[in-house]
């Protein structure tokens, strides 16, 4: 599985580049869980049938030891 960037500001706009994940799991993924917490209802406003958000988000995941992929070079 793919991770992508799409900054809050700009899903709306975005959505249709995620349209082939429409089906699928989707987890979102912020700092704190507050950015995708915001982002998880215009999502399935726009019929994505499961998304999830990682509570706690990366700060908690990151306390808890777990692995994280190297960022891919620009």
């Amino acid at each position: 599985a793919a991770a992508r960037n799409l900054p809050l500001p700009e899903l709306e706009g975005r959505i249709p580049e995620l349209a082939a994940f429409k089906a699928v799991l989707l987890v979102l993924v912020c700092r704190t869980d507050k950015r995708s917490a915001n982002a998880a209802p215009v999502l399935r406003s726009a019929e994505f049938e499961h998304v999830a958000v990682l509570r706690q988000g990366m700060v908690q995941w990151n306390r808890d030891g777990l692995p994280v992929e190297d960022r891919a070079p620009p």
